[in-house]
């Protein structure tokens, strides 16, 4: 049987600054977790903003939700999470890892790519190295739970795939920020590394989209996506 995924809202953005892409046509967006109830232990796919940073605070105005209460409301407790899977390391979707004790995976082109000054709050993708696990590519992390390579929102931006007979469950992310982006595979300018990465992105939505049928979920957009073959 498919595992029950349970969608955590860890966060809600209240403003972002000039400089964001998506500053003239704001409106507030939630920040999506995801809980995989794997039977050999569940996998939390994201860990949100954190939180006490000025910056931050002075540019998104996020609404934070602990993840500690976040998983209560899903009737589970950190202790309870084995494993952690970050989509990307941008700071609303890794904010709180530091939460957790348990190996989590990051494509390694997104490690790299977080060294870069200004690409994320260091504090909140600081991983330890014991937790630290590196994904090169597609890569199988239990049975039925693959990871899958989706740049273009970011170089190692990665999405999440579960499988059981003929039900499938996509978790993408941010590889697209709206639902219509997922459904006409045509990724926003807005949403890309930079416009370089346009023909990268749309690859990866190509990829998700050739797993349909399937019900995909995205970070910001609260809609669940149907993707047929």
């Amino acid at each position: 049987m498919l595992p029950r995924v349970d969608r955590l809202n860890l966060a809600t953005i209240n403003s972002v600054p000039e400089m964001h892409p998506e500053y003239d046509t704001f409106e507030p967006f939630p920040v999506h977790a995801w809980v995989i109830r794997h039977p050999d232990g569940a996998i939390l796919v994201d860990t949100g903003v954190g939180l006490g940073n000025d910056a931050i605070d002075g540019w998104y105005h996020p609404h934070v939700t602990p993840l500690s209460d976040a998983l209560g409301v899903a009737g589970m407790e950190i202790s309870d999470i084995t494993a952690v899977v970050i989509s990307h390391l941008h700071f609303d979707h890794c904010g709180q890892q530091a939460a957790l004790s348990v190996p989590t995976f990051v494509q390694a082109d997104e490690f790299e790519a977080a060294q870069e000054p200004g690409y994320t709050v260091p504090d909140w993708a600081a991983i330890p190295l014991d937790r630290l696990r590196l994904v090169h590519g597609d890569e199988d992390i239990a049975d039925g739970v693959r990871l899958l390579s989706t740049p273009g929102h970011t170089p190692g931006h990665q999405a999440v795939c579960i499988e059981a007979d003929f039900d499938r469950v996509i978790l993408a992310a941010q590889c697209a920020y709206r639902a219509e982006e997922l459904r006409t595979g045509h990724p926003a300018a807005s949403n890309l590394h930079d416009a370089s990465w346009a023909d990268v992105a749309r690859d990866s939505l190509q990829h998700l989209r050739d797993l349909g049928p399937a019900t995909a979920h995205l970070s910001h957009d609260p809609e669940i996506v149907h993707l047929a073959r």
